[in-house]
């Protein structure tokens, strides 16, 4: 029997939550297909909703995530489910975090649509209330 090394997107995704915390754009962007697209439907003013291929989206996160240095990222804890699509993940996000001025806390985040075809992602859409994280990181 032959194994296949591409992971399945429940693997995928995971691997890629995992990984958050370094916020190694890098990283990151080594999941993605080379085309790949990134929402952000709730963004503040001067923010994308849209980024298309890994380099755009690698210079986004760098921007964003040295933007949030104030904030300590003790872990993200992923709850994937699978949907009638096999390409098509949901993710809750539980933050384990400390932000200036306040104790550590697990806290929901956000919710990702993310879209894996051949062992890469092709869409992920990040539901997270960015306008509260910059106030967070601005704090």
């Amino acid at each position: 029997m032959v194994e296949s090394s591409v992971k399945t997107p429940r693997e995928l995704v995971e691997q890629m939550f995992h990984e958050l915390p370094a916020r190694d754009a890098d990283a990151f962007v080594a999941l993605l297909a080379p085309d790949a697209v990134f929402e952000i439907p709730f963004v503040i003013p001067g923010m994308p909703t849209r980024l298309v291929g890994r380099d755009e989206i690698r210079a986004h996160l760098a921007q964003r995530w040295s933007g949030i240095s104030g904030i300590e990222v003790h872990g993200i804890y992923p709850e994937v489910y699978e949907t009638t699509d096999p390409e098509v993940v949901l993710v809750e996000n539980e933050v384990d975090m400390t932000v200036p001025g306040a104790e550590r806390a697990r806290v929901r985040t956000s919710v990702n649509v993310v879209r894996v075809r051949d062992g890469k992602v092709v869409l992920f859409r990040d539901y997270m209330d960015t306008a509260r994280f910059a106030r967070i990181a601005e704090s």
